[in-house]
């Protein structure tokens, strides 16, 4: 068989193709590659064997990778193109706004003026005549301290007292904190899909090598496997229909398996087949979620009845 090629592209945040690195696992033979893109975003990694190949994008800014997905690879003579997009925002980190200070200078200046303007005013003794050019000057200098209140309220106090730029960071942050919490939340659960189907790999390979297995009976179990990994990073309702049909799928090929067994009833009651079948059990009726607690759900039931996937595969 022909070897083949991959032809990545950044797209969306030129500024990121500079320190972006490339790695690359093969699903198959746990080959492990590694690159960095030329600075238009382009790398091409040629005389790869064909299969599936998890792709990663890391960049040293950010905790998470860019992308992180599954790309099978053909043995063709020109080279799989794979987009990668690179949101923008990831990168974003926008200081606070500088709103300029309000200039109080001719508010102050006003204010004086009119302190000066009746500054001369004081001093009268009882009965002494208020000259109507005195009292004229009382009420313009009031009036202008008046003007310069108003003026103060809207420069320094806005309505509501609102503050735009703390606003802007705070909207920006929440946002931040959103698509971290997304995209740890879906490391998280993609994480928890590699291990059910590592337990699920697991306990078949008991199972095919207590019943002495054909070639072809591993063959078909392993190319179901290979479809399960495959959808480890699609969505829910996605999984959660794969993970269904494999399951039932793969509980057929453990019910031939024993059916070609001298005794078919003693060999279903071995531990290892009989956990088996209730873990494919209780998956087969994933189908249909479309909500990651509904998924995770799934998996504590699936625990209960067959064991933890963690405990089972670490120890």
């Amino acid at each position: 068989m022909s070897n083949g090629s991959f032809d990545f592209r950044l797209q969306g945040f030129p500024a990121a193709n500079r320190d972006a690195t490339f790695e690359l696992v093969n699903q198959a033979t746990g080959q492990q590659l590694s690159a960095k893109p030329f600075l238009d975003g382009s790398l091409v990694m040629r005389d790869l064997d064909p299969g599936n190949w998890e792709v990663t994008v890391r960049h040293p800014n950010l905790v998470n990778a860019i992308d992180r997905r599954i790309v099978r690879l053909f043995p063709q003579p020109f080279p799989t193109l794979v987009p990668i997009p690179v949101r923008p925002e990831l990168f974003r980190d926008t200081p606070i706004r500088d709103i300029p200070d309000a200039d109080l200078a001719p508010v102050q200046q006003r204010a004086a003026s009119a302190g000066s303007a009746v500054g001369g005013l004081g001093g009268k003794a009882p009965g002494e005549v208020i000259r109507a050019e005195d009292w004229n000057l009382l009420v313009g200098a009031v009036s202008d301290l008046a003007a310069a209140l108003g003026e103060l309220t809207r420069v320094v106090s806005p309505l509501g007292h609102d503050h735009p730029e703390i606003a802007e960071k705070i909207a920006e942050v929440q946002g931040n904190i959103q698509r971290f919490s997304e995209s740890f939340g879906q490391s998280l659960l993609e994480l928890r899909r590699d291990l059910e189907s590592q337990q699920i790999r697991k306990r078949l390979d008991l199972v095919l090598d207590a019943g002495a297995a054909s070639a072809a009976l591993r063959d078909r179990v392993g190319i179901r496997f290979d479809d399960l990994v495959a959808a480890t990073t699609t969505s829910t309702s996605r999984w959660s229909t794969t993970l269904a049909n494999q399951s039932n799928a793969l509980q057929r090929e453990v019910l031939e398996l024993a059916l070609e067994q001298d005794q078919p009833d003693e060999f279903l009651a071995t531990p290892a087949v009989t956990q088996t079948l209730e873990l494919l059990g209780s998956f087969s009726g994933a189908g249909g979620q479309v909500r990651a607690e509904d998924e995770l759900s799934t998996y504590r039931r699936a625990g209960i009845t067959a064991g933890s996937a963690i405990s089972t595969i670490f120890r």
